[in-house]
C-alpha cells in the first residue's frame, strides 16, 4: 500500500473512533496544515504540544497509537528510532529530592532512539500524580525539557482528572513553559456504548440482542458508568465477556439475548455493584506500542 493510502487509512481509522470529536477535528486541521504548508513550501514550522483530558479507561493508548501513524504515513512530522511514540507514567517527585524520574525519562528516550542519534516522535506522559503540584520546581523543569526537545518531539501530556478548576490551572501553568493546544477525548455516551458491545463484540460472534435485553442492558451500562471506579473501555470489554461467557454456561437454543438470560446483568444485580465497586490496576509503565485503552 503506498504511503498516502495508508494515510487515508489512518484518517479514517480516527473518523471512525466512537466519541473523540475533538480529535477528529485536530486531525482534520493537521491535513490542512499539511497541505498549506506543502502548497506555499513553508520551513520549519512545529506542531504545538498537546494535553489531553481522558476518562480512565478512555482510550487514550488507542489515540495516540492512531494519531501516531497518521502523523507518520502523511509526513507531517518526523520520525526516527525503534518505535514511533513512547508512553510513560511519571511519578510524582517532591523538591528536596533529586529529579530522578526526568533522568529516566531521559534515559528512555534515549534508548529508543536505536541506531539513530535521536528519538524523532511522540512522548505521551500521564501526569496524574502532578496536578496537584504544577507549580513546584521540579514541574516546571519537565515542561523545560520538552520546550527544548520541541524541535525532535511532539509532546502529549495526559491526565485522567475532568474537574475543570484543576485542568484550568494546569493550562496557566503549561501555557507559562511550553506550546500547547488542550483536548478533550469525549468517551462514548451510553447509546455508543451499547452499541459498541453489540457489534464488537455480539454480532462478532452471531449473537444478538433483543428490543428487551437492549433495554436492560442500557440501563446497566448507565449504573456502572455513573461508578467512581469505573475503568473506561476496561468495564466495557468485561462487561460484554462476562456476557458471553454466562451465555455459554447455559442451555443455547438460538443467538438471541433475551431478557432472560440477562437477568444476573440488571442494573440493581449483584454483578454491578461488584463491578462498579472494582479497582483494576491501571498503571503505565515504560513505553508502548500496543492498543490498550488508558
Amino acid at each position: 500500500m503506498f504511503r498516502h493510502e495508508q494515510a487515508e487509512k489512518c484518517f479514517r481509522d480516527i473518523q471512525s473512533l466512537i466519541g473523540m470529536d475533538e480529535l477528529k477535528t485536530k486531525v482534520e486541521n493537521l491535513h490542512r496544515f499539511k497541505e498549506n504548508k506543502d502548497k506555499h513550501a513553508i520551513m520549519d514550522v512545529t506542531l504545538p504540544n498537546f494535553l489531553w483530558i481522558a476518562k480512565r479507561g478512555g482510550g487514550v493508548t488507542t489515540c495516540v497509537n492512531v494519531l501516531a501513524e497518521y502523523l507518520y504515513h502523511e509526513k507531517i512530522i518526523e520520525f526516527t528510532g525503534d518505535v514511533k511514540y513512547l508512553e510513560f507514567k511519571l511519578s510524582y517527585m517532591p523538591n528536596d529530592d533529586m529529579f530522578s524520574e526526568l533522568t529516566r525519562l531521559n534515559n528512555t528516550i534515549s534508548e529508543i532512539a536505536g541506531h539513530h542519534r535521536y528519538f524523532r516522535g511522540i512522548i505521551c506522559l500521564n501526569i496524574d500524580e502532578w496536578v496537584e503540584h504544577t507549580k513546584e520546581p521540579n514541574f516546571y523543569k519537565l515542561l523545560d525539557y520538552i520546550s527544548n526537545k520541541n524541535d525532535k518531539i511532539l509532546a502529549i501530556l495526559y491526565v485522567h482528572n475532568q474537574d475543570k478548576k484543576i485542568i484550568e490551572n494546569l493550562e496557566s501553568d503549561l501555557s507559562s513553559h511550553i506550546r500547547f493546544e488542550p483536548l478533550w477525548l469525549r468517551f462514548p455516551n451510553t447509546d455508543e456504548l451499547l452499541e459498541l458491545i453489540d457489534t464488537k463484540y455480539f454480532q462478532r460472534d452471531g449473537f444478538y440482542l433483543s428490543t428487551d435485553a437492549k433495554n436492560i442492558l442500557r440501563e446497566s451500562i448507565e449504573e456502572i458508568v455513573k461508578g467512581k471506579n469505573f475503568n473506561g473501555f476496561h468495564t466495557v470489554k468485561q462487561l460484554a465477556n462476562d456476557i458471553i461467557y454466562n451465555l455459554l454456561t447455559a442451555d443455547m437454543n438460538d443467538f438471541e439475548i433475551s431478557a432472560d438470560e440477562l437477568a444476573a446483568f440488571k442494573k440493581d444485580s449483584a454483578y454491578v455493584k461488584r463491578i462498579k465497586a472494582f479497582v483494576g490496576n491501571t498503571k503505565v509503565m515504560g513505553f508502548s506500542s500496543a492498543t490498550e485503552e488508558n
